[in-house]
C-alpha cells in the first residue's frame, strides 16, 4: 500500500510507484488488508477503510488493470473489475467496508492483476475541484485454474541510453513476485541497498528495472538478494552487459 498526492492527468501512464509503501501525512486513513487475491471460486472479496481520526473522511475508490511495459507501470481503465462502494465517508475511530467484485462469470486463464486506488478528498465543497489529499494503491490478483505454480525470477544487468546501469528482474513465471528487501552484493562482500523494504512487483511474464549505484561492480562479479513473497532468494545476473533494453 502507499499514499502519495498526485495530479488529475495520471490515468493511463508508466507509474513508478505502484507496489511501494509510504506512511499518510494524516495518518488517519488506513487500508486493511494492503493486498487482494481472488480465488478460482470466488466472485467477490472485501477490504476495509479505516479512520482512526476524530473527524469523518471523504473517500474514493476506482480499480484499474494494472500491467508492466518496457520496465515500467500501466494503469488502464476496466470493465473486469468493480468496486462498491465507489464513494463513501468513514466515520470517526469507525471503518467502512469495500467489496471488489469480479464481473466475469469465469475466472481467468491466466493470473490478470489489477490496482485498487483509493483517494482521500477533501472534506469542502469549496475545495472539491482540488486534487486528492492523499492517494493510496493497493494490489489486486485474480487467480486462474488451475492454479499458478509461482514466479521464476532471473537477472540481467543493463544499460541505458544514457548509461545508467540497471538492473533488469524478469519473470517468466506464472504468478507475480513480490519483492522486498532488494540488496546488491559486490566485490569483497560489499552490500548495495537498492530498495531496504518493499522494492516492487515483478508481474507474470513481465520485468521490471531498478538503478544501480556507481560502485556496484561490474558482472559477472556479485549477485542480487531479495525476498521474494516472502522466501529468501539470490539471483546471479547475467554475465553479458547489455547496450540499450
Amino acid at each position: 500500500m502507499m499514499a502519495r498526492r498526485w495530479p488529475r492527468s495520471w490515468l493511463v501512464a508508466p507509474l513508478a510507484w505502484l507496489g511501494f509503501a509510504m506512511s499518510a501525512a494524516s495518518g488517519e486513513l488506513r487500508l486493511e488488508p494492503v493486498s487482494l487475491a481472488l480465488q478460482p471460486d470466488e466472485q467477490a472479496t472485501t477490504f476495509w477503510l479505516s479512520n482512526t481520526g476524530r473527524e469523518p473522511l471523504q473517500a474514493q475508490v476506482r480499480v484499474f488493470s494494472w500491467t508492466q511495459d518496457d520496465g515500467g507501470e500501466v494503469l488502464a481503465p476496466t470493465r473486469d473489475v468493480a468496486v462498491s462502494p465507489p464513494l463513501l465517508e468513514v466515520p470517526p475511530l469507525g471503518r467502512q467496508r469495500v467489496r471488489v467484485v469480479r464481473l466475469a462469470a469465469d475466472p481467468p486463464f491466466a493470473e490478470t492483476a489489477y490496482r485498487l486506488v483509493v483517494d482521500e478528498l477533501p472534506q469542502t465543497a469549496a475545495a472539491a475541484g482540488e486534487q486528492p489529499l492523499l492517494r493510496y494503491s493497493i494490489p489486486v490478483f485474480l487467480l486462474p485454474v488451475p492454479a499458478p505454480a509461482g514466479p521464476l525470477l532471473s537477472a540481467r544487468i543493463e544499460e541505458d541510453a544514457s548509461g545508467q546501469r540497471l538492473l533488469r528482474l524478469e519473470n517468466s513465471g506464472d504468478r507475480h513476485a513480490r519483492v522486498a528487501a532488494l540488496r546488491y552484493i559486490g566485490t569483497g562482500g560489499r552490500r548495495h541497498e537498492l530498495a531496504p523494504s518493499l522494492a516492487g512487483y515483478v508481474l507474470a511474464g513481465r520485468y521490471k528495472h531498478w538503478p544501480l549505484p556507481e560502485d556496484a561492480g561490474r558482472p559477472p562479479y556479485g549477485r542480487f538478494e531479495a525476498e521474494v513473497n516472502g522466501q529468501a532468494q539470490v539471483l546471479v545476473p547475467a554475465a553479458d552487459l547489455l547496450s540499450g533494453r
